[in-house]
């Protein structure tokens, strides 16, 4: 069986904005993958970015969002995960954002983290291990 993966807010913009190698990477990765987890915190800052960079329209970004809920499973933030993201804050230095979608990720039994915005092939408490994809 294959590990549950992450994704951060930065690699599911470029899977479903981008055009190029970085896309490709990320649609491989999710196509290879047989359960792929987003947060509610992800779909907002994937939202707030598109929106603010005009990424994509709104019409594109509601389609991406139903896609998104379907295909994927949303993590939702409880009280547990922020105060399970304060303690990797304090333990690891990251920003509180960057320590609640590693504790997010953790909460979903995620094997791997997918981003750009933190030090590659770190692991997390001996459950999590960082992977910047396009490395």
């Amino acid at each position: 069986m294959k590990d549950k993966i992450f994704l951060d807010t930065n690699v599911l913009i470029y899977f479903a904005t981008d055009i190029g190698y970085k896309k490709d990477l990320v649609f491989s990765l999710i196509s290879n993958s047989q359960n792929v987890t987003i947060s509610i915190q992800v779909l907002n800052e994937f939202a707030n970015t598109c929106l603010k960079k005009n990424l994509l329209t709104e019409n594109e970004l509601e389609f991406s969002i139903s896609q998104f809920k379907t295909y994927f499973d949303i993590e939702i933030i409880r009280p547990n995960t922020i105060l399970k993201a304060l303690t990797i804050k304090a333990k690891f230095r990251f920003s509180y954002y960057d320590s609640l979608i590693l504790a997010s990720a953790m909460q979903a039994g995620c094997k791997t983290l997918y981003t750009e915005d933190m030090q590659h092939k770190q692991i997390i408490e001996n459950q999590l291990t960082i992977i910047n994809p396009f490395k």
